[in-house]
């Protein structure tokens, strides 16, 4: 509901005066719209899964499913409507289209009430607190880079990648949306592949992969800078492929990680450990998101350029390739692990 009042207020700016006043509205929209995505990001995992504890598995990557259907749907249905209607009127209409899906979505709810959720408030209070703690476990932190830079890597490309096509390529605007239709579709495709892994017990050895594969399309994005033949609309959308290809792997499997980790090093309980990784996945996506923008895709690519910049990212990506398998191997998670029910970790001995 947040967001969607956002949108409608960001579409009313349209009749705004152009000035200083503008910029701030335009900055406070963009902020408040910023914290509706924060909160769903953190709340839907837990939420999700306190209706059934058996979708804990597949929730993950159906999530990040749902997002990257919505990045390929969201661009062509914005254009349409933008085509036949205008600025405002798009946001209008996509905001009160999630006004109507929020209303929906909270009478909904009443059909999965938790009678026990009073009691569970307690349980919320000490999540908070040790949501506090995961910056001082090395585990949680090491394990947290591969997906900081998968983060970065993505908003270095929403940033600068439109200015090379344009303005190296010669691409036209529709080719260059183009280009990231393709990155959606191939980031929405792997992660229909990687619905059944988690399941499979692959979560472990496909989150260590993810960063191998950001660095590979990475490097091979900046062989452009010494090869002209390899400055295309093909070969730019192969990197793109590959890298989406990384970022899924990292993304639809982090919650299933980071739920093991902090259970094996006790930093979490089974009540309250999907609260935990949800929560804290969102501050990694944020900070990496201002980090690969604002750093990366801001001071870096200004200073150092295109490639340069790549270049870099992926060669902090192939680094935490090896230190994650490392930490993967040695807490156990390199070989197929299942998240279980704290039932059925007590039988087996482990979780």
């Amino acid at each position: 509901m947040i967001g969607a009042v956002s949108l409608v207020c960001l579409g009313s700016l349209e009749f705004s005066s152009p000035g200083f006043p503008f910029y701030i509205m335009s900055l406070m929209c963009r902020i408040v719209n910023g914290l509706s995505s924060a909160m769903m990001w953190s709340s839907a995992y837990p939420a999700l899964c306190s209706i059934n504890e058996d979708w804990t598995d597949v929730l993950a990557p159906v999530i990040e499913l749902s997002i990257g259907l919505g990045a390929i749907i969201g661009p062509p249905v914005g254009s349409f409507i933008y085509s036949i209607s205008g600025y405002a009127v798009t946001f209008y209409v996509i905001g009160s289209f999630e006004i109507f899906l929020s209303i929906i979505f909270y009478f909904s709810t009443f059909l999965f009430i938790d009678e026990t959720m009073d009691e569970k408030e307690n349980d919320d209070k000490r999540s908070m607190t040790a949501l506090y703690n995961l910056g001082k476990s090395y585990e949680i932190i090491l394990l947290s880079i591969p997906f900081i830079i998968n983060v970065s890597m993505i908003a270095l490309i929403d940033t600068v990648l439109a200015h090379y096509l344009v303005n190296i390529l010669s691409m036209t605007t529709d080719t260059n949306g183009l280009v990231f239709a393709i990155q959606a579709t191939s980031f929405a495709i792997a992660n229909i592949c990687n619905l059944p892994l988690p399941r499979l017990g692959y979560s472990g050895i496909l989150y260590a992969i993810g960063p191998f594969f950001i660095a590979t399309g990475g490097f091979a994005f900046c062989f452009q800078a010494y090869f002209e033949t390899l400055q295309c609309f093909t070969f730019v959308c192969l990197c793109l492929i590959v890298i989406s290809l990384g970022s899924s792997a990292i993304i639809m499997n982090s919650y299933l990680v980071f739920d093991k980790v902090l259970l094996r090093i006790d930093l979490a309980t089974t009540d309250n450990v999907k609260l935990i990784s949800a929560s804290w996945l969102n501050i990694l996506f944020n900070s990496g998101g201002i980090f690969g923008a604002a750093f990366f895709g801001g001071v870096y690519y200004h200073k150092f350029g295109l490639f340069a910049t790549f270049f870099t990212i992926s060669l902090l990506a192939a680094l935490t390739f090896v230190m994650i398998v490392f930490l993967l191997h040695s807490l156990s998670l390199l070989r197929k692990v299942y998240f279980r029910k704290e039932s059925e970790a007590s039988c087996n001995g482990h979780i």
